[in-house]
């Protein structure tokens, strides 16, 4: 029992220490997206603001084609009802968009650019990642301890 559960804590260190390490290592990347995403938003919001209304049709299929993510436009809305309470507009903000990109919402101000997108690392690790990223390591650590403490004594 003392072995399997040793092994057990084994695993689990690993596995923590793995996703400690991968974790970082992905948010440049997801910086990214999101600034692409940031663009994509400006680019609707400035046709919203022209047009009074979000593409559909035609024109969604030409503005879509033009992005690397078409899914964004398709899920753009004029009434973000489910935008982070901490979203806040300026005074000077005449609508909001939001879209899904598949686990919360997004959301963007115009014209005053704000929206809840990180778009650097910086951010990503003041949101709250790096706290995360500490849990991961402390499990790992820790595991990894009791697992030594734990691991059978050697036969002579």
């Amino acid at each position: 029992m003392r072995t399997v559960l040793c092994l057990l804590l084994g695993l689990i260190a690993a596995g923590a220490a793995l996703i400690g390490t991968t974790m970082p290592l992905a948010l440049p990347a997801q910086a990214a997206k999101d600034r692409a995403y940031y663009d994509q938003f400006k680019g609707a919001a400035s046709y919203v603001a022209k047009n009074g209304e979000i593409p559909a049709g035609d024109v969604l299929c030409a503005l879509a084609a033009r992005t690397t993510d078409p899914s964004t436009w398709a899920s753009l809305s004029t009434t973000p009802i489910d935008c982070d309470p901490s979203f806040k507009m300026a005074p000077a903000d005449t609508l909001v968009l939001s879209f899904w990109p598949g686990e919360w919402s997004e959301c963007f101000a115009y014209p005053s650019d704000k929206t809840t997108l990180p778009m650097t690392v910086h951010a990503y690790l003041l949101s709250g990642l790096a706290i995360d990223f500490a849990i991961y390591w402390l499990v790992a650590i820790g595991a990894a301890w009791a697992a030594i403490r734990l691991r059978p004594p050697r036969q002579a």
